[in-house]
């Protein structure tokens, strides 16, 4: 029986350990798409206490516990309802504070126990392992050695946000951010901050939206901070243009939009300023129109993106927030939400046809949620030149989701081409998911070599696992075509 989290976790065979011992396991990171706040990094303030630093910004976790039957009281009750967490003395003092935390990360703790074949149990106790040390699992029974040893070093001063991300090799991270976004913290970082780059993403899913009660403020906003009045949709997608220029001064070299239902139908101008016009005064929108509407700014802002070297991110197939009282209760973005299931193949087809005819040099790439899509997308990005099959994604990021995913690029692409992984996440403790997909890329491989389905080639092979690691998403972002 092999031990639990060995130095050979995953890795089942010789080859996959030759491959991420010597070639993938210390290369650095270049985490093209997080949720990680600019401000918090800038700040550099101790994270808390362990419950602070696991559960107070991680919906993966929250999930989890309300699955276990957790009281919702010990899972977002810490938190005001716009996602921040409450102040010692909104919690009743700090007494009753850390009491309330422990008793948090012990319903954590009672979760993980049982989440057996969930990835939580593969990436705590990677993170304890490689933040702090700790190789035994962690139980109920040992709950509050580790909570103190984890404490004791969380005081530290290399435990810090920027020492987190140093200590597990970030080189460069994009996060996700307003188009309205002054840049304040990423402006501050990049004079005072040199070992590690903190890029700015750009994610304008606001004017995508039409139908949402906040548009029309917020195309007045967009009006008010460009300057200029908006007579038509052009004008708009132009403002976004020197948003886009703004972006890209402050280092940002890639956008992000999240499509969670149709969006494109052939459409003229005209019929885009009227919806446009329409829905900037808080009039309704019919369905064909909002698809109209979107399919042309997404094209029109591909267009852009492709002139201006931002490579353009799309996530496809979120069904968010479900739960209507827990929205109410929680706010957004807090674990209740699940896969979507809407025909989008030949709506994408016509958006990057559209994109690629005008500009060719663009650089996609595409995420999905429902793995039953998985074949679709990948055929679909390899269509387009520079267009790429996106990594597993949110409910997809687990062992199968990765290894069906690593199977699907390499069966519809090129292997030696992939741009590795991503944390999509708002915790600093998240890292250890680049190792987690290392090892299982090695393994993937591995297992070929080993059942004489391609050959043992280890500079090759070594090449490939190194790149993809980490040199073909710095390529994919940073180069010029």
């Amino acid at each position: 029986m092999k031990k639990f989290l060995d130095d050979d976790f995953l890795l089942q065979t010789k080859t996959a350990r030759i491959l991420f011992h010597e070639y993938a396991e210390n290369e650095p990171i270049f985490d093209f798409h997080n949720h990680l706040s600019p401000k918090e990094i800038y700040e550099d303030k101790p994270l808390g206490n362990l419950s602070n630093a696991w559960l107070d910004h991680d919906h993966y976790k929250w999930r989890a516990m309300r699955a276990f039957g957790i009281d919702e009281g010990l899972i977002t009750g810490h938190l005001n309802k716009d996602g921040s967490v409450k102040s010692i003395e909104e919690r009743g003092g700090k007494e009753a504070a850390e009491k309330a935390d422990y008793e948090r990360y012990l319903s954590f703790v009672k979760t993980l126990e049982g989440s057996i074949g969930n990835p939580l149990y593969h990436w705590s106790h990677l993170e304890l392992k490689r933040y702090f040390g700790i190789t035994e699992p962690l139980t109920e029974q040992n709950a509050l050695k580790i909570w103190n040893k984890c404490n004791e070093l969380l005081l530290k001063d290399d435990y810090t946000p920027r020492k987190l991300l140093l200590k597990m090799g970030v080189r460069e991270l994009c996060t996700t951010d307003d188009p309205l976004d002054s840049l304040e913290w990423h402006k501050k970082l990049s004079l005072e901050w040199k070992d590690c780059k903190v890029r700015p993403s750009f994610r304008p899913d606001a004017v995508l939206n039409p139908q949402n009660k906040n548009f029309g403020d917020y195309i007045s906003k967009l009006q008010e901070m460009d300057g200029r009045k908006f007579k038509s949709v052009k004008d708009m997608i132009l403002a976004l243009g020197r948003r886009m220029d703004y972006f890209k001064e402050n280092g940002s070299v890639v956008s992000d939009h999240s499509l969670e239902s149709d969006f494109y139908l052939p459409c003229d101008e005209s019929d885009v300023d009227y919806s446009f016009e329409k829905a900037w005064i808080g009039k309704s929108l019919k369905d064909e129109e909002i698809q109209k509407y979107r399919g042309y700014v997404l094209v029109e802002l591909g267009k852009l993106y492709a002139q201006k070297g931002f490579v353009m991110q799309i996530h496809l197939g979120a069904l968010r927030d479900n739960n209507s009282l827990m929205k109410e209760q929680s706010g957004i973005n807090i674990g209740e939400d699940s896969l979507n299931d809407f025909s989008f193949i030949s709506e994408l087809g016509s958006v990057l046809n559209a994109i690629y005819s005008a500009e060719p040099g663009a650089k996609t790439i595409l995420y999905n949620l429902n793995p039953k899509d998985n074949e679709a997308l990948a055929t679909m990005a390899a269509n387009f030149r520079n267009c790429q099959f996106g990594p597993a994604w949110w409910f997809n990021d687990h062992k199968d989701g990765i290894e069906e995913q690593i199977r699907v690029y390499s069966r519809t692409s090129v292997l030696r081409c992939y741009v590795g992984m991503l944390t999509d996440s708002r915790s600093f403790l998240s890292y250890p998911r680049h190792e987690y997909f290392r090892r299982i890329l090695c393994n993937y491989i591995g297992n070929l070599v080993e059942n004489g389905e391609y050959p043992w080639q280890k500079e090759v092979l070594g090449k490939i696992v190194k790149d993809i690691s980490c040199k073909n998403a710095e390529d994919f972002f940073l180069k010029k075509i």
